[in-house]
């Protein structure tokens, strides 16, 4: 990637690595403290990472209680990354085309 890519897509992932985070956050809180209308939209929001839970789940090799926990934490976290990064990519391509 040419250095002057560099900065665009920086921002792209990171703006979309925020709105990920903001999102999780506040629709959990939410759904948890106050509605079990939001909880249930948490439960589809979370639907959108369930690719790379699964994949954690299945590669983790995780025995009791942490196989119920622990992949969805981590599929999360990896989802949100690799998510950020696709963002920033398309981001940059749709800047480069426009």
């Amino acid at each position: 990637m040419r250095a002057g890519l560099m900065r665009p897509f920086i921002k792209y992932a990171g703006i979309a690595f925020a709105v990920q985070i903001v999102l999780l956050v506040s629709l959990g809180l939410l759904g948890n403290l106050i509605s079990p209308a939001i909880d249930s939209l948490f439960e589809v929001f979370l639907k959108i990472y369930e690719p790379f839970i699964l994949l954690v789940a299945t590669l983790g090799n995780f025995k009791g209680e942490s196989a119920m926990i622990e992949p969805v934490w981590m599929g999360v976290g990896l989802g949100v990354l690799i998510y950020s990064l696709l963002l920033g990519f398309a981001g940059v391509l749709l800047k480069r085309a426009h």
